[in-house]
């Protein structure tokens, strides 16, 4: 199902590009099926995804759709979309596609080659939490768009310079992490929640404790013993609890991004709602 989605999908991207097309390899490195973009807003879009793709050696992608024809997620789509669009810059298809499907308000940002290297997943966490996905969820596409080619560049060419934007070249880490007020609050909060209810217990049960004065320790079981003494009657074991070690399986690698998972594929990305 899926195929022929994407064969129709292909066939409609095609059809609308202004020139006569024979491969994927000619569609708009920002491609939009949809009308959210204006063509003005695409030609410059696309204008500056060509400058930075070249300069850098390593294309910026985006593609944008109504919806996905299945269930199987907005990661696993771009990474198709990537494949069957021919999408990458060289022998590596160096490359980095952000994905939308605006039915289900679906995003993935995958990378490829060099990508994996510019777009650390320290990266991508502050590209699409700081900056992309707000503007994305008060429906502003052309201004986030704008947003992610210009980080985009900035991450290629730390990148090329070799310091990739992760957490130790950050030089806003504390902002994009949580700076040291912010988390004095949060343990301020976390002892409020864990201690308050604490003391009430402690004031509760010592209320409890002193209205027991007739209670007094008991040096014998004789008052439980019945006449005639304790006589076992049956025997049986019963099975109650059960421990389970489980060890997790690895299923990705790193890659030299200082801080880049990849999967088997050799993607790296990041999904979920905008």
């Amino acid at each position: 199902m899926k195929k022929l989605f994407i064969t129709v999908l292909l066939t409609i991207l095609l059809a609308a590009l202004p020139s006569v097309i024979v491969s994927a390899a000619d569609i708009d490195l920002v491609t939009d099926i949809t009308g959210t973009l204006t063509d003005t807003q695409k030609e410059q879009l696309n204008q500056r995804a060509d400058r930075i793709s070249e300069q850098f050696r390593c294309e910026v992608a985006i593609v944008v759709i109504d919806g996905m024809a299945d269930n199987d997620g907005a990661f696993e789509w771009a990474m198709y979309l990537y494949d069957e669009l021919n999408f990458g810059y060289g022998p590596d298809r160096s490359g980095v596609l952000l994905f939308l499907s605006l039915a289900e308000r679906d995003y993935s940002l995958i990378a490829f080659g060099f990508g994996n290297t510019a777009f650390t997943d320290y990266g991508k966490a502050v590209m699409l939490d700081s900056y992309i996905l707000p503007l994305l969820g008060d429906n502003r596409y052309y201004d986030a768009f704008s947003v992610y080619l210009d980080k985009a560049e900035e991450f290629l060419a730390m990148a090329r310079d070799g310091t990739p934007f992760d957490r130790h070249t950050d030089e806003n880490a504390n902002i994009h992490t949580g700076s040291e007020e912010q988390h004095t609050s949060i343990m301020f909060e976390l002892a409020v929640v864990i201690l308050v209810p604490v003391i009430i217990a402690f004031i509760v049960c010592s209320v409890w404790k002193s209205q027991m004065k007739t209670a007094r320790i008991a040096t014998t079981a004789c008052n439980y013993i019945p006449p005639g003494g304790f006589q076992l009657t049956g025997s049986a074991d019963t099975f109650l609890y059960q421990t389970i070690t489980r060890t997790k399986i690895q299923s990705s690698s790193s890659s030299g991004g200082g801080g880049t998972t990849t999967n088997s594929r050799g993607f790296s990305g990041r999904s979920g709602k905008f």
